[in-house]
Protein backbone atom coordinates (compact mmCIF):
# COMPACT_ATOMS: atom_id res chain seq x y z
CA UNK A 1 0.00 0.00 0.00
CA UNK A 2 0.89 3.43 -0.55
CA UNK A 3 1.64 5.76 2.27
CA UNK A 4 0.14 8.69 0.53
CA UNK A 5 -3.57 9.07 0.53
CA UNK A 6 -5.04 9.29 -2.97
CA UNK A 7 -5.87 12.83 -3.93
CA UNK A 8 -7.50 12.31 -7.28
CA UNK A 9 -6.74 10.98 -10.74
CA UNK A 10 -3.14 10.66 -11.63
CA UNK A 11 -1.91 13.41 -13.96
CA UNK A 12 -1.09 12.44 -17.59
CA UNK A 13 2.41 12.60 -18.95
CA UNK A 14 3.83 16.04 -19.33
CA UNK A 15 5.95 16.66 -22.39
CA UNK A 16 8.83 18.99 -21.98
CA UNK A 17 8.56 22.30 -23.74
CA UNK A 18 10.92 22.76 -26.66
CA UNK A 19 14.07 24.52 -25.73
CA UNK A 20 13.72 28.22 -25.98
CA UNK A 21 9.96 27.85 -26.21
CA UNK A 22 7.33 29.16 -23.88
CA UNK A 23 6.00 26.43 -21.56
CA UNK A 24 2.52 27.90 -21.93
CA UNK A 25 2.55 26.92 -25.60
CA UNK A 26 3.16 23.25 -25.03
CA UNK A 27 2.25 20.74 -27.67
CA UNK A 28 -1.25 19.40 -27.34
CA UNK A 29 -2.47 16.31 -29.16
CA UNK A 30 -5.13 16.92 -31.77
CA UNK A 31 -6.02 16.33 -35.41
CA UNK A 32 -2.87 18.09 -36.55
CA UNK A 33 -0.66 15.39 -35.16
CA UNK A 34 -2.08 12.88 -37.64
CA UNK A 35 -1.78 15.02 -40.74
CA UNK A 36 0.81 14.41 -43.40
CA UNK A 37 3.59 16.89 -43.76
CA UNK A 38 3.28 19.11 -46.81
CA UNK A 39 5.33 17.95 -49.77
CA UNK A 40 8.55 19.73 -50.52
CA UNK A 41 8.27 22.59 -52.97
CA UNK A 42 7.97 21.36 -56.56
CA UNK A 43 10.24 22.92 -59.12
CA UNK A 44 9.42 21.97 -62.68
CA UNK A 45 11.96 22.06 -65.44
CA UNK A 46 11.84 25.23 -67.49
CA UNK A 47 9.68 24.83 -70.59
CA UNK A 48 11.49 23.94 -73.76
CA UNK A 49 11.79 26.81 -76.20
CA UNK A 50 9.35 26.57 -79.10
CA UNK A 51 10.70 24.84 -82.17
CA UNK A 52 11.03 26.93 -85.30
CA UNK A 53 8.25 26.72 -87.87
CA UNK A 54 10.50 27.01 -90.89
CA UNK A 55 10.13 23.38 -91.98
CA UNK A 56 6.33 23.57 -92.07
CA UNK A 57 6.40 26.97 -93.76
CA UNK A 58 8.84 25.67 -96.38
CA UNK A 59 6.55 22.70 -97.07
CA UNK A 60 3.52 24.95 -97.47
CA UNK A 61 5.30 27.47 -99.71
CA UNK A 62 6.68 24.74 -101.99
CA UNK A 63 3.31 22.97 -102.17
CA UNK A 64 1.40 26.17 -102.94
CA UNK A 65 3.94 27.11 -105.62
CA UNK A 66 3.68 23.68 -107.23
CA UNK A 67 -0.12 23.85 -107.07
CA UNK A 68 -0.38 27.28 -108.75
CA UNK A 69 2.27 26.63 -111.39
CA UNK A 70 0.91 23.17 -112.19
CA UNK A 71 -2.64 24.44 -112.65
CA UNK A 72 -1.37 27.29 -114.85
CA UNK A 73 0.67 24.86 -116.95
CA UNK A 74 -2.36 22.56 -117.25
CA UNK A 75 -4.46 25.41 -118.63
CA UNK A 76 -1.79 26.32 -121.20
CA UNK A 77 -1.18 22.72 -122.29
CA UNK A 78 -4.89 21.88 -122.44
CA UNK A 79 -5.78 25.00 -124.42
CA UNK A 80 -2.91 24.39 -126.85
CA UNK A 81 -3.43 20.66 -127.36
CA UNK A 82 -7.23 20.77 -127.77
CA UNK A 83 -7.36 22.39 -131.21
CA UNK A 84 -4.71 19.97 -132.54
CA UNK A 85 -6.61 16.83 -131.51
CA UNK A 86 -8.84 14.71 -133.74
CA UNK A 87 -12.36 14.21 -132.52
CA UNK A 88 -14.98 11.59 -133.39
CA UNK A 89 -18.52 11.19 -132.11
CA UNK A 90 -17.41 8.93 -129.25
CA UNK A 91 -13.79 9.89 -128.49
CA UNK A 92 -10.83 12.03 -129.39
CA UNK A 93 -7.18 11.31 -130.05
CA UNK A 94 -4.01 13.30 -130.17
CA UNK A 95 -1.27 11.96 -132.40
CA UNK A 96 1.80 14.07 -133.06
CA UNK A 97 2.42 12.26 -136.37
CA UNK A 98 -0.79 13.87 -137.70
CA UNK A 99 0.57 17.41 -137.18
CA UNK A 100 1.85 19.58 -140.00
CA UNK A 101 5.39 20.93 -139.64
CA UNK A 102 4.04 24.34 -138.62
CA UNK A 103 1.76 22.79 -135.99
CA UNK A 104 4.60 20.61 -134.70
CA UNK A 105 6.87 23.66 -134.38
CA UNK A 106 4.13 25.53 -132.50
CA UNK A 107 3.46 22.58 -130.21
CA UNK A 108 7.14 21.87 -129.33
CA UNK A 109 7.31 24.47 -126.52
CA UNK A 110 4.02 23.16 -125.17
CA UNK A 111 5.47 19.63 -125.09
CA UNK A 112 8.48 20.93 -123.17
CA UNK A 113 6.18 22.72 -120.74
CA UNK A 114 4.23 19.50 -120.22
CA UNK A 115 7.45 17.55 -119.58
CA UNK A 116 8.71 20.19 -117.15
CA UNK A 117 5.35 20.19 -115.40
CA UNK A 118 5.44 16.45 -114.90
CA UNK A 119 9.11 16.28 -113.88
CA UNK A 120 9.41 19.38 -111.70
CA UNK A 121 5.90 19.06 -110.31
CA UNK A 122 6.65 15.53 -109.20
CA UNK A 123 10.04 16.39 -107.68
CA UNK A 124 8.86 19.49 -105.82
CA UNK A 125 5.50 17.96 -104.92
CA UNK A 126 7.15 14.96 -103.28
CA UNK A 127 9.62 17.30 -101.55
CA UNK A 128 6.74 19.37 -100.15
CA UNK A 129 4.95 16.20 -99.06
CA UNK A 130 8.00 14.82 -97.22
CA UNK A 131 8.79 18.17 -95.57
CA UNK A 132 5.17 18.47 -94.46
CA UNK A 133 5.17 15.01 -92.92
CA UNK A 134 8.41 15.71 -91.06
CA UNK A 135 7.13 19.10 -89.88
CA UNK A 136 3.88 17.61 -88.61
CA UNK A 137 5.61 14.71 -86.88
CA UNK A 138 8.30 16.79 -85.15
CA UNK A 139 6.09 19.79 -84.29
CA UNK A 140 8.15 22.18 -86.39
CA UNK A 141 5.32 24.13 -87.91
CA UNK A 142 2.68 21.40 -87.63
CA UNK A 143 -0.22 23.45 -89.02
CA UNK A 144 1.83 24.69 -91.96
CA UNK A 145 3.08 21.14 -92.57
CA UNK A 146 -0.47 19.78 -92.66
CA UNK A 147 -1.45 22.46 -95.17
CA UNK A 148 1.63 21.53 -97.22
CA UNK A 149 0.64 17.84 -97.15
CA UNK A 150 -2.93 18.57 -98.22
CA UNK A 151 -1.95 20.95 -101.03
CA UNK A 152 0.84 18.69 -102.31
CA UNK A 153 -1.58 15.74 -102.40
CA UNK A 154 -4.33 17.75 -104.13
CA UNK A 155 -2.10 19.44 -106.74
CA UNK A 156 -1.86 16.56 -109.27
CA UNK A 157 -5.57 15.78 -108.98
CA UNK A 158 -6.70 19.38 -109.48
CA UNK A 159 -4.11 19.88 -112.21
CA UNK A 160 -5.37 16.88 -114.16
CA UNK A 161 -8.99 18.02 -113.81
CA UNK A 162 -8.07 21.50 -115.07
CA UNK A 163 -6.11 20.02 -117.99
CA UNK A 164 -9.05 17.79 -118.93
CA UNK A 165 -11.50 20.70 -118.74
CA UNK A 166 -9.26 22.98 -120.82
CA UNK A 167 -8.71 20.23 -123.37
CA UNK A 168 -12.41 19.44 -123.58
CA UNK A 169 -13.37 23.09 -124.05
CA UNK A 170 -11.01 23.57 -127.01
CA UNK A 171 -11.58 20.32 -128.93
CA UNK A 172 -12.70 20.79 -132.51
CA UNK A 173 -16.30 19.83 -133.31
CA UNK A 174 -16.98 16.23 -134.21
Amino acid sequence: MSTFPPTGPEPGPVFPAPQGGDPAQQWTPGPAMYSVAPPPPYYSAPPAPPRPRTLGVASMVIALSVFVLSVAASVVVGMSAGPLASRTATSFSFNTSDLTPDQAAAFAPIGLLMGAQILLGTIFGITALVLGIIAAATKRGRAFGIVGIAVAAAAPIVSFLVYTAALGLTLPPA
